[in-house]
């Protein structure tokens, strides 16, 4: 009997000795990576150059992504500006990761030294800086009374966010605001001044320099008031305006990018879209449909059955007739060459390679 009773003890010493058994998560496919990400009214889709997939946040995370407006990348994840918050996910899976709340409207946004973003709060006329290791609001700089800022551009130590007025159009605005990021190696989120370009700028080039497109004043139902748009050319340095043209019978001019060393730049304006020279020059229309969205990739595409070649390809959207539709562009053969049918309104459009 003691030896059934010494064996029964050492089964239970031996059983609570075995480790606690753990349940393993499934990992998630990694089903996206390189490809297009459109943002839409219903959330964000993928495009991978044959399939689109709708709807992938939602799919993979059971919420939606309402109120979206930009995405953008760094490292592994996607940032998304969604309203009042900026939703981050895996690249691979699309799981999410982080989400920074704090804003009322978070329109744009930049990645910028020392693990920061720079949240551009139309909203709350503000720039708010997010620490993206305790993924919180450390500070922010306010962008002007009433301002509506919209765009924000950044290199070297400085950034300039552009203060893009509201609807209707005719309440302008015609500022700039630059913020220092950095000093040496010293972290800043400071203002460093504002100044006047041409009315509501909205996108800007800054390759060798900074240039400015600004929509000016349109309003369909008010033509009498409406003004040309125009393009500024500023010395971003010292803060000041070499120069502002106006781009003759050019309204509602937006979403502003260039070639590789920007000497020659589009843009979107009533009537389609649009390339010019740096200097404001030599504007022709490139495509007559009415667009609200504009992105671009060099893409490999297929001349004859022994050459291929490299061309910049446009992406576009037809916003009068089919706001959820992207039309591919080729700009080397000036003709359509896919279509793209997403289940929302095109938002935005960027490439992860």
């Amino acid at each position: 009997m003691k030896i059934v009773n010494y064996l029964l003890l050492a089964l239970v010493f031996i059983s609570s000795c075995k480790e606690e058994e753990t349940v393993e998560t499934p990992a998630l496919p990694n089903d996206y990576g390189s490809g297009m990400y459109i943002i839409t009214d219903n959330g964000v889709s993928f495009y991978d150059g044959e399939v689109v997939s709708n709807q992938i946040y939602k799919k993979v995370n059971g919420s939606s992504i309402l109120n979206g407006k930009k995405i953008k990348f760094k490292g592994t994840k996607a940032y998304i500006a969604a309203g009042n918050q900026i939703v981050t996910a895996n690249i691979e899976t699309f799981e999410n990761k982080d989400i920074f709340s704090g804003f009322v409207d978070a329109v744009d946004f930049d990645f910028v030294s020392f693990d920061r973003l720079f949240v551009v709060d139309k909203g709350d006329a503000k720039v708010k800086v997010v620490d993206l290791v305790s993924s919180d609001i450390t500070s922010d700089i306010e962008t002007g009374e009433e301002s509506n800022p919209t765009f924000i551009a950044s290199t070297w130590f400085r950034s300039i966010t552009l203060n893009g007025g509201a609807a209707p159009d005719s309440l302008k605005d015609s500022t700039i605001v630059a913020i220092d990021y950095r000093d040496g190696v010293i972290p800043l989120s400071d203002f460093m001044g504002s100044i006047e370009v041409g009315d509501n700028p909205n996108s800007a080039i800054w390759i060798n320099d900074l240039k400015v497109l600004c929509k000016g004043i349109y309003d369909e139902n008010n033509m009498i008031g409406n003004t040309e748009s125009s393009l500024s050319k500023i010395d971003a340095w010292n803060m000041e305006l070499d120069w502002n043209v106006p781009l003759s019978n050019i309204y509602n001019a937006e979403n502003l990018l260039s070639n590789n060393n920007g000497s020659v730049f589009y843009f979107t304006a009533i009537g389609g879209v649009y390339n010019m020279y740096e200097d404001g020059t030599s504007i022709s229309n490139i495509i007559s449909m009415t667009t609200d969205v504009l992105a671009f990739k060099t893409e490999l595409y297929f001349v004859n059955d022994s050459t291929n070649a490299f061309s910049k390809m446009f992406y576009i959207n037809d916003a009068e007739n089919n706001a959820n539709t992207i039309y591919k562009y080729n700009l080397e053969t000036s003709t359509f060459c896919d279509t793209i049918v997403v289940d929302g309104v095109v938002k935005d459009i960027n490439f992860y390679y």
